[in-house]
């Protein structure tokens, strides 16, 4: 059997040779400017895990906390160490990794997770596509914008990616119809937030001109939620991954953007089919917030699927931790952590056939 850290270096080249980048040359919120020049980052070199303890504790809770410098400082300090597609600049270059399944009717976007910081691109990305692909469906890994690029630019490269897929079903096999998208914790946000809140706006940014691929429909036929953070609400750290300090730190402004980035305030994919998933242990997002989205989507009369996943906490994703995914399935299937891939996987082959 293939060893984990073989695996990973395998994922790696195969994400570096396949990779597809989704904008042209002139991508919308880039420039050559430096991203320190917008980030508060504390002096030192700091250490790994007390950077990401502080990380992960500044996003937690939904009581306003001034924590941008703690998520900077994460997100310089330890973001480019582990991925080398972050440059100092704002030129990082979006993109998909394929997963081509020959015969699928369906394509779905994965969208991994991170707090806006970072991607969890092997447990909440490739793993999650490989298992798709083996069941015949197939799937793009999606690499988009985070800290300190600011909202909308992550939800344009979510748009972006579905216009791309969209506009290029015939050469890769899939129906044009048939174009999904699961999201991971923060990626379940740009999931969510792009299905209810963005979806069908044009792609306008000052100085950007548009292509063949943004007149492109960017509706998705269905899309997957899991343990994802609907609003900022509930996760207020993340503000400052997401949206400039200045508008952050101003209460009218704050709230002016806690109303609008709120997919459940704003539910509006009313007859999409989705799939929810989420563990009842959970203190990183609101259950409450994903019980009251479901609730929503019953009243609409909005076909869906849940997949409650009994003492799991937040980021199970593939639950894999990069070892064989059959094994690790076999050995955790009776906590109940593998059954909500099985169950997506089958709904996805399903959905909308």
């Amino acid at each position: 059997m293939e060893k984990s850290e073989e695996k990973q270096t395998r994922r790696k080249e195969n994400s570096q040779e396949n990779r597809i980048y989704i904008w042209g040359k002139n991508i919308p919120g880039n420039s050559s400017r430096k991203k320190a020049s917008v980030m508060e980052i504390k002096s030192g070199k700091g250490n790994a895990m007390l950077d990401s303890v502080r990380w992960i504790l500044a996003l937690r809770g939904g009581k306003y906390r001034d924590k941008k410098k703690t998520i900077d400082t994460y997100t310089a300090r330890q973001v480019p160490a582990a991925d080398p597609d972050f440059h100092e600049t704002f030129e990082d270059t979006p993109y998909l990794i394929p997963y081509i399944a020959e015969g699928s009717r369906q394509a779905v976007i994965v969208v991994p997770g991170g707090g806006y910081c970072m991607k969890s691109m092997e447990n909440e990305g490739t793993q999650i596509a490989e298992r798709l692909q083996k069941s015949g469906v197939t799937a793009f890994v999606l690499w988009y914008r985070t800290n300190p690029y600011y909202q909308p630019l992550p939800l344009m490269d979510m748009q972006r990616a579905v216009r791309y897929v969209r506009c290029n079903a015939s050469r890769y096999g899939y129906d044009r119809d048939k174009i999904g998208a699961v999201g991971f914790s923060a990626g379940g946000a740009q999931v969510g937030m792009f299905l209810n809140i963005w979806q069908g706006r044009p792609a306008e940014w000052e100085g950007y001109e548009q292509d063949r691929t943004d007149l492109e429909d960017d509706s998705l036929n269905f899309a997957g939620l899991v343990y994802p953070a609907l609003s900022y609400r509930y996760n207020a750290g993340m503000l400052f991954a997401s949206f400039p300090a200045e508008e952050v730190r101003n209460q009218a402004k704050r709230e002016e953007i806690l109303e609008t980035y709120d997919a459940v305030k704003h539910m509006n994919s009313r007859g999409i089919p989705q799939f929810i998933s989420y563990g009842t242990k959970d203190d990183m997002v609101s259950i409450a917030q994903i019980r009251e989205y479901e609730e929503l989507l019953k009243s609409s009369g909005t076909e869906y699927e849940e997949a409650v996943v009994e003492g799991a906490g937040h980021g199970y994703g593939a639950c894999v931790n990069g070892d064989e995914i059959t094994q690790a399935l076999g050995e955790k299937e009776e906590k109940g952590y593998g059954c909500w891939l099985e169950r997506f996987t089958e709904w996805v082959r399903h959905c909308n056939a």
